[in-house]
């Protein structure tokens, strides 16, 4: 696949915004720190894997861990409770616990795409050359419009799926865009 600096899966801005239309999607609640859907930060592993292959990218928590070993990503390192030899009690860094910042789950995903990790969606968008977020809020507006139910990411499928060229092709910003209309809708292809 080719490299470019122009990325297919869901970033971080589109991420934030369209995850911020959850309500309470900020908020600490019990088991924040281990959804993909949150923007409760810092995260778990677990929470930091799902939103990564919520954002397109294909990783698991073992694939995360190894990433933070080998000094890739800098996760925060949690401290573990200790007593010394007189009994007193103090606190060490962890080295199992990590807690992942955006900048952390970040730095996972552009090397995950970097080393072409990618979901499938991921790979959808790269080959229509599509920004992945642009495909969420486009999907998401034909499901709340249409009412055909809510979903955290996009699915081509059941939908009419329509992709128009980029205005500004052989720009940093020449992304196609799509749109999506109930199955059943006619399209009229204009040149």
């Amino acid at each position: 696949m080719a490299k470019t600096t122009k990325r297919h899966y869901w970033l971080r801005e589109d991420f934030d915004e369209i995850m911020g239309l959850w309500p309470g999607s900020d908020m600490g609640r019990p088991g924040a720190a281990d959804s993909s859907m949150s923007l409760f930060y810092p995260k778990s592993l677990k929470g930091a894997t799902g939103e990564l292959k919520l954002r397109g990218l294909d990783c698991t928590e073992a694939d995360l861990a190894l990433l933070a070993e080998r000094g890739i990503v800098s996760p925060d390192r949690g401290h573990s409770l200790v007593t010394d030899d007189e009994g007193n009690v103090g606190t060490q860094p962890s080295s199992g616990i990590t807690y992942w910042t955006k900048e952390a789950i970040d730095a996972a995903a552009d090397w995950l795409y970097d080393n072409d990790r990618w979901g499938h969606w991921t790979h959808f968008c790269w080959v229509a050359n599509l920004r992945f977020g642009q495909a969420v809020r486009a999907h998401r507006y034909v499901c709340a419009r249409h009412d055909l139910g809510v979903r955290t990411s996009f699915d081509v499928v059941g939908v009419v799926t329509v992709i128009d060229p980029p205005d500004n092709p052989g720009t940093s910003d020449d992304y196609a865009r799509v749109r999506f209309f109930p199955a059943g809708t006619k399209v009229e292809v204009s040149e």
